[in-house]
């Protein structure tokens, strides 16, 4: 159930969104998402704040680039997922090692607490699309929901979630999701592939899983 804080946070922002209140901007729809988190990650300068309620793997991987530009330049970050959902996406602790999990309510970021981004309204025409504002008033309401689901979570160790994968494991489980074979992983990386298969049965082994192609639903969430 969403806090007190979250509460105000929708029952203000969904009627906005129906009626097309100019406080709030469209961003982009969903296949442009990429693009807009780029843009508006090049125009924070101090932290960002994001809570999902579910990332799937294959746009965690996409906008992975971005986590690497903020944290080398120095941002704030602070990321929450749901607990559900975290727990079917085993590779969600290498996107983000910092993350906390818990139970969320909404799609959510605060940037530069200046700044919120959130979707459309539920069930509308524009569900999967971003919305950002720069009004006070939203931005704290925003800023407050946020921070109230954000000290009711808790670190990724202390719910379950198996630990990140180093960067070689980690970059051959994403050559495996792609559908590569040993040799063309090798390749990739440059490395040989009796150490690729060696990566590979370390990933299947982590996992749990039963096999190779097994290995891979779970890496997507399908299994």
């Amino acid at each position: 159930m969403p806090g007190p804080a979250v509460e105000r946070f929708l029952a203000t922002v969904h009627p906005l969104l129906r009626d097309a209140d100019p406080a709030l901007s469209r961003l982009g729809e969903r296949h442009e998402l990429v693009a807009v988190f780029g843009d508006l990650e090049a125009r924070t300068r101090r932290s960002l704040w994001n809570m999902q309620v579910s990332v799937g793997a294959a746009f965690a991987h996409r906008t992975r680039p971005l986590n690497a530009s903020s944290r080398a330049r120095g941002i704030e970050e602070r990321m929450i997922h749901d607990r559900t959902q975290a727990a079917r996406l085993p590779l969600v602790t290498t996107y983000d090692p910092h993350l906390r999990v818990g139970s969320v309510s909404t799609q959510l970021m605060v940037l530069d607490e200046r700044y919120a981004v959130l979707p459309g309204a539920p069930g509308t025409d524009d569900t999967w699309s971003a919305f950002g504002t720069a009004d006070p008033d939203l931005v704290a309401l925003a800023r407050a929901a946020f921070l109230e689901t954000w000290e009711a979570a808790v670190p990724w160790s202390e719910a379950g979630l198996r630990p990140p994968l180093p960067q070689r494991r980690f970059d051959v489980a994403m050559l495996l999701v792609d559908g590569r074979s040993d040799r063309e992983i090798a390749g990739e990386l440059g490395i040989s592939a009796r150490t690729v298969s060696l990566e590979v049965r370390a990933v299947i082994d982590w996992l749990g899983a039963r096999s190779r192609s097994h290995a891979v639903a779970m890496l997507v969430g399908a299994a």
